[in-house]
């Protein structure tokens, strides 16, 4: 992920909201070759995170032909400017990939009503505005009740950028997670307003360790770092997301959600956009967990596999 701030390069239109459950079930393809696809990011595309994974997706779009273009650390105020240089160049699908996006896509798109957009983890469809959603309640529902097993002080914590739909979801999904298994255990959650910033994701996990968490989790992107960090500096347990983040934090990881966000892009990038919004998790194979560590007992680890396979027979709901 090059660390550079507005670069146009590569776009495929992540949208945010593609139908997971489409490419999980090998829904119909049209190809990549041919499209023009170019894609906004919150953040830089070598984060080892969130908007990594989507840049991977992009580049496999143009490995398979398609032309991309990019542009990294798109804030608030820059959105609605960015998606219009893409639509003036002319690109097909025009993608923002986060929830964050949502707004500005679709005023954008009914500028456009002849190019296509996307938003991973959106929450809304229009005419030309499709969105790709993971199944952040499914990921939280996971992380809470592996932490709600774990757990001595009956104490844990989130840290959270923004409160959005999907961290919103994640935040309920983990409640609803520890309720399963460890009625008593206390959640509190703290949102930095960031996604990105390091530093206030590590004050944040910090005040929440001091008050007696000793699991936290994070609902972050590159700000990650700065959770596991300070799990791992004051010796309590921390979950990773979107993959194994071990090596950030190598005593303090216990395990990681598991979810390939490289596919929300790919699939707003090569399959046939509906203007709807498509949410999948467990139940269709792309939400899962695992990397657990030596710290986590096999009994614990079979709770949540039984737990995995019963949510498989109920689909995530819809984002709100």
């Amino acid at each position: 992920m090059m660390r550079r701030l507005l670069t146009t390069l590569s776009v495929l239109i992540l949208i945010m909201g593609l139908d997971i459950g489409s490419f999980a079930a090998g829904a119909q393809e049209e190809g990549a070759a041919g499209k023009r696809v170019a894609v906004l990011f919150p953040g830089l595309v070598d984060d080892q995170s969130w908007n990594q994974a989507g840049f991977e997706g992009l580049t496999r779009l143009e490995d398979e032909g398609a032309e991309i273009a990019y542009t990294e650390r798109v804030n608030q105020s820059q959105q609605v400017e960015v998606f219009r240089n893409y639509a003036q160049q002319g690109y097909d699908i025009i993608v923002g990939h986060g929830g964050e996006y949502m707004d500005a896509a679709l005023q954008v798109a009914a500028e456009y009503p002849d190019l296509q957009f996307a938003v991973t983890n959106g929450n809304k469809g229009a005419d030309n505005v499709t969105s790709f959603t993971l199944s952040y309640r499914d990921m939280g529902l996971l992380a809470g009740a592996l932490a709600g097993l774990m757990t001595e002080s009956n104490k844990l914590a989130i840290v959270a950028g923004q409160e959005i739909p999907v961290a919103l979801g994640a935040v309920e999904g983990f409640q609803e997670g520890v309720a399963r298994v460890n009625p008593e255990a206390e959640v509190n959650v703290t949102y930095t307003g960031s996604w990105e910033d390091v530093d206030k994701a590590r004050e944040a996990a910090l005040a929440l360790i001091s008050d007696g968490a000793d699991v936290v989790w994070h609902v972050l992107d590159a700000a990650d770092a700065g959770v596991l960090s300070a799990a791992e500096d004051e010796g309590v347990m921390a979950i990773g997301l979107y993959g194994d983040q071990s090596e950030l934090a190598p005593n303090a990881h216990i395990g990681a959600i598991i979810a390939d966000a490289s596919e929300l892009v790919y699939a707003a990038g090569s399959q046939a956009l509906d203007g709807q919004v498509h949410d999948e998790g467990i139940a269709a194979g792309v939400v899962s967990i695992g990397h657990y560590s030596d710290a986590v007992p096999q009994e614990v680890q079979d709770q949540i596999a039984a737990i995995e396979e019963d949510l498989k027979s109920a689909p995530a709901a819809t984002p709100a």
